[in-house]
């Protein structure tokens, strides 16, 4: 594969990746509120469950983009100030937003220097914010995972990636207790073990990603079946669990089938697009890590503002708004504060350079 290539497929799943999240998050509302016997909650509580694909395939990208063929191969002490830069600095500057938001607007607890520590480390001061931490364990690691994906063939590699992961996500505090049995970890969610598989898995496509995109399209219908198998099968079972019609004590590996089927599916369908993101959603593609850290914010205000001024207001009325308010606003303050920054840091880098020819 040639350096430099241009990948459209990838924009086009980051930007929809982006837009499962969104939704996930705005339907937190309605599931919490809804009479939990109504098909309207089933119907948005189904939705969300399918919209979690998206976590696992931002793993998967990260990974993936960390072994794609570059011109110039960074050193690891330069890609981990890019990370830190890039992904770590907003982290930190958004955790500190929202914390003063809880704090001084909707009042929930008091200023606390060593609270404020404490959630950025835990990373659970909102719901999303797990992820980071994750990706913060992947980055450290970076010498293992370009090792691995480099050295060893991904047909033995995954799957025992795969089982480490299903251990992890299902059983991690079993797995503590052979080794402390008074001991209860919560943090499974935030270890990296629980989404190795997909990290790992990313890095062995950005090192044989032609291969890998063409395979894709050679096992479309394959593909495609598998997607709408388990798609349906997640659908029913959790159904059943939800509404207490059945007790599915398999369901989070049914679950597990969805995801791995509906990332390949909706790698394929981004292959299949030949065109470039247009314009206005290119944008919103650059600015997608923003938008993930800031939406909830975006959220939160919307239920602060309609409880002031529509207290007592209709679910399903809320619900749309607050979608309109957080699809619209979010990327539209993520993208102008992208841009600004980028000129502010693009005139002060002008003027350095006028200085130092003076």
């Amino acid at each position: 594969m040639t350096a430099g290539k241009r990948k459209t497929e990838l924009p086009w799943l980051n930007a929809a990746f982006c837009a499962m999240v969104l939704w996930s998050h705005c339907s937190a509302h309605p599931i919490t509120h809804l009479d939990h016997g109504s098909w309207q909650f089933l119907f948005v509580y189904l939705l969300q469950r399918l919209s979690f694909v998206s976590v696992y395939g931002f793993f998967l990208l990260s990974g993936l983009k960390l072994t794609l063929p570059r011109a110039k191969q960074p050193t690891l002490l330069h890609y981990w100030m890019g990370r830190a830069k890039s992904i770590f600095l907003p982290y930190l500057l958004a955790v500190s937003v929202y914390y003063l938001w809880f704090v001084y607007w909707l009042r929930y607890f008091p200023f606390s220097w060593s609270d404020l520590g404490g959630y950025i480390v835990r990373g659970d001061l909102s719901s999303h914010f797990y992820f980071v931490i994750g990706l913060f364990q992947f980055v450290v690691l970076t010498p293992l995972f370009r090792w691995l994906s480099e050295r060893w063939s991904p047909h033995i590699l995954l799957p025992f990636a795969l089982g480490i992961t299903w251990l992890s996500a299902q059983h991690l505090n079993d797995l503590l207790r052979v080794l402390w049995p008074q001991s209860s970890f919560r943090y499974a969610d935030r270890i990296f073990l629980t989404y190795f598989f997909y990290y790992l898995t990313g890095c062995c496509i950005g090192r044989r990603y032609d291969d890998f995109v063409v395979t894709l399209r050679h096992n479309k219908g394959l593909i495609t079946a598998l997607f709408v198998l388990f798609a349906g099968a997640d659908l029913m079972f959790t159904a059943l669990h939800v509404t207490g019609i059945r007790s599915i004590p398999f369901l989070e590996q049914v679950h597990m089938l969805y995801i791995l089927s509906a990332i390949l599916f909706c790698f394929l369908l981004a292959s299949l697009v030949k065109r470039e993101l247009p314009g206005w959603l290119s944008k919103v593609d650059k600015a997608s890590y923003l938008i993930y850290l800031y939406h909830c914010l975006f959220i939160s205000a919307y239920n602060d503002l309609a409880d002031r001024l529509l207290p007592g207001g209709r679910v399903g009325t809320l619900f749309v708004g607050r979608l309109l308010f957080v699809y619209l606003l979010t990327p539209l303050a993520c993208v102008l504060w992208q841009r600004t920054y980028n000129q502010i840091k693009t005139a002060l880098s002008k003027q350095k350079k006028e200085i130092m020819t003076k």
